[in-house]
C-alpha cells in the first residue's frame, strides 16, 4: 500500500512538471480547440434547427476538461496498477490506422477498431512487433474510462432533434453528443545502466508488472518504468428515441463497462498464455460492433416515447424563458391549463392567445417522480419557451450523414448512370 501512495505521489508531482511543459501545453491546446469545435457544431445545429442558444461552447469544453482530467487520473491508476507500457503497445499504429478506418464510417475512429486490426495483423504477419496483450489491455482501460464518464456526464446537454422512424413517421429524439480531452500518463519501459544514479524510484513487487514484455534487459542494466504525458481524446455518441437521455447514457454506460471488463479479462488471458492472443485481438472489434448492434436493436424494438397522444410533450425549454421558470423539462405532457384540458399544440395555442397571465398547468411526466405535478407561474404567458415533440405533419428531420468514402462512392455512381 505505502508504494502504491508514493506513485500517486509521484503522478501528481508529474502532472505538476507537465503542466510547464510548453510542448505539452500545445498538445493539450490543440486537442481543446478541436473539441471546441465540436461543441460549436452542436451549438450551430441547435440555433439553425430550433433558434435555442443554450450551449456555451468554451463552457462546455473546459466543462469536458474537467471531467476528462479525472478520467485521466483514473486511466493513469490502472496503467500504473497493471503495469501497461507503451514501449510495445504499438500506439503510432494505432493511431494511424484508426484515421484511416474514420474515412470508412466514422463511428470507425475507435481504438476497438484500429487496435483489433493491428493486432490481428501483427499475429499474422509479425508486422508490427507488438506485444498484443498489452495493447488489448490499453484500449480495454480507455473503455472503462470512457464508461465512467459516460455515466456521470454522458446526458449533459443533449440536444432535441426531430428524426424518422422505421414507420415513417417524424418523431422526437435526443442526440447524445459528448468529447472530453483527456490528459493522462502513462508507462514507458526503457533499460538504463545500473549505475546507482539517485533516481526518484519505486520498488514494485515481484508480481507487477503484470503485463511483462519481451523487452530484452542487458547484462548491467537495469528496466525502468517512467511516467510520460500522455493526451487522449474520448467521444461518446448516440440518439435516445425509447428513453431518457440520462437513462440511455448510463445503460450505455454500464454494457461498454462490461466490454471493457471482459476485454481486459481476455488481455490478461492472452497475457498468461501467448497462444490466445488472438481472442482479445477478435474480441475488441466484434464485442464492439455487438455493444453497438444492441443498442441499436434496442432503439428499434422499443417503442419511441418522446410523443402524445394527449397534451403537449416538452423535448427542451428556451433559457430565460416562463417554461424555465416553471421547471419544465423533457418529457413533460402539458395536459390542462387553467383547468382547460390540452390534447395537442393547437389546443395549448388557442388556450394561451393572445396571453394568459398567472396561468396554472398540469403536468405529467413518467420519468419523474411524482409524475403528475401542478405549477402555478407568477406572470403572463406567451411566449411559453417550450421545443415541443413533432407534429403529425412534421416537415423536416434529420437525417444521418455519410462518411467521407461513402459519399465519393454514390458520387461515383451517380456519374456511372
Amino acid at each position: 500500500m505505502t508504494n502504491i501512495v508514493r506513485i500517486i505521489k509521484i503522478a501528481f508531482e508529474t502532472f505538476g512538471f507537465m503542466i510547464t511543459d510548453i510542448r505539452y501545453l500545445a498538445l493539450i491546446g490543440l486537442v481543446f480547440v478541436l473539441v471546441y469545435r465540436r461543441y460549436v457544431n452542436m451549438a450551430q445545429y441547435e440555433l439553425r434547427m430550433f433558434r435555442l442558444k443554450r450551449i456555451k461552447p468554451f463552457t462546455e469544453t473546459l466543462n469536458a476538461l474537467f471531467y476528462g482530467i479525472g478520467g485521466g487520473f483514473l486511466a493513469t491508476f490502472l496503467f500504473i496498477i497493471l503495469g501497461i507500457s507503451l514501449s510495445e503497445a504499438g500506439i503510432t499504429y494505432l493511431w494511424l490506422v484508426a484515421l484511416i478506418l474514420m474515412l470508412i464510417e466514422r463511428r470507425f475512429f475507435c481504438f476497438a477498431y484500429a487496435g483489433g486490426l493491428v493486432s490481428i495483423v501483427a499475429l499474422l504477419t509479425g508486422y508490427p512487433q507488438i506485444h498484443v496483450p498489452t495493447l488489448m489491455a490499453l484500449v480495454a482501460i480507455l473503455h472503462l474510462v470512457e464508461a465512467f464518464l459516460i455515466f456521470i456526464n454522458g446526458h449533459h446537454m443533449a440536444s432535441p432533434m426531430y428524426v424518422k422512424h422505421k414507420n415513417g413517421k417524424v418523431i422526437g429524439a435526443f442526440s447524445l453528443q459528448k468529447f472530453w480531452p483527456m490528459p493522462t500518463m502513462a508507462l514507458l519501459g526503457i533499460t538504463m545502466l545500473n549505475s546507482g544514479a539517485n533516481l526518484q524510484t519505486v520498488s514494485m513487487p515481484d508480481w507487477w508488472p503484470i503485463f511483462q514484455t519481451s523487452q530484452a534487459v542487458p547484462a548491467d542494466h537495469v528496466l525502468v518504468h517512467l511516467l510520460i504525458p500522455l493526451v487522449v481524446a474520448l467521444g461518446y455518441g448516440e440518439v435516445a428515441q425509447t428513453e431518457h437521455p440520462k437513462t440511455k447514457a448510463r445503460r450505455s454506460a454500464g454494457i461498454l463497462f462490461l466490454y471493457g471488463i471482459a476485454l481486459l479479462g481476455l488481455s490478461l488471458v492472452a497475457n498468461a498464455r501467448p497462444i490466445w492472443q488472438i481472442l482479445p485481438a477478435v474480441f475488441a472489434p466484434v464485442g464492439h460492433e455487438l455493444v453497438i448492434y444492441w443498442g441499436r436493436r434496442r432503439e428499434e424494438e422499443n417503442e419511441p416515447v418522446f410523443h402524445s397522444d394527449d397534451g403537449v410533450m416538452v423535448m427542451e425549454v428556451y433559457p430565460n424563458s416562463p417554461g424555465e421558470e416553471m421547471g419544465l423539462g423533457a418529457g413533460d405532457v402539458i395536459k390542462m391549463i387553467n383547468g382547460i384540458k390540452v390534447t395537442d399544440l393547437q389546443d395549448l395555442v388557442t388556450e394561451v392567445t393572445p396571453w394568459v397571465i398567472d396561468p396554472i398547468l398540469v403536468v405529467e411526466n413518467q420519468f419523474r417522480t411524482p409524475e403528475r405535478r401542478e405549477i402555478k407561474f407568477k406572470g403572463k404567458i406567451p411566449p411559453l419557451g417550450i421545443i415541443p415533440t413533432p407534429h403529425p405533419e412534421q416537415g423536416f428531420y434529420v437525417k444521418p450523414r455519410d462518411s467521407f468514402l461513402q459519399r465519393q462512392w454514390k458520387r461515383w455512381r451517380a456519374k456511372r448512370k
